[in-house]
């Protein structure tokens, strides 16, 4: 699978043609993560964005006594979106899983530069992740009610 395939299953990118992708795919940096290793650090800032190429992580957060796993993801699916637009904490941490996962890491300041050459890239990648949240947020609410 190529890389601009990969980013065609992942919802944030929904809506780019191939051309797009390719210019999301060319800020992309591959990494290979270790297997139970944490790259992202609840209540710390970052300005990365990873997208599972391979693998598995771990959504956890951490309690004043325990952790507790939120969610398990997948291939296409991405973590730490939110860094794109803001530098507010990280809400969980995440770690990979027991074989290890390879991402592909955005960072903060070249999607910006992106979106500011290509204005279309930002519209679609920022009403997808408005999109997303205002799902999120309709569920927990549902949720408590």
């Amino acid at each position: 699978m190529t890389m601009v395939d990969l980013l065609k299953r992942v919802q944030l990118f929904s809506g780019l043609n191939e051309p797009d992708l390719q210019q999301v795919v060319d800020i992309c940096e591959e990494i290979q993560i270790q297997p139970q290793t944490t790259f992202i650090e609840q209540n710390t800032t970052g300005s990365q964005m990873y997208i599972i190429a391979e693998g598995t992580v771990d959504v956890y957060i951490n309690g004043l006594n325990n952790s507790r796993s939120l969610v398990i993801l997948g291939q296409g699916q991405v973590v730490g979106e939110m860094a794109l637009i803001d530098q507010g904490y990280r809400s969980a941490s995440v770690r990979s899983t027991k074989n290890g996962a390879r991402l592909f890491k955005i960072e903060r300041d070249t999607f910006q530069s992106l979106c500011n050459d290509n204005t279309y890239i930002g519209f679609v990648v920022m009403r997808n992740m408005a999109l997303d949240l205002a799902f999120k947020l309709r569920h927990r609410n549902l949720a408590e009610l």
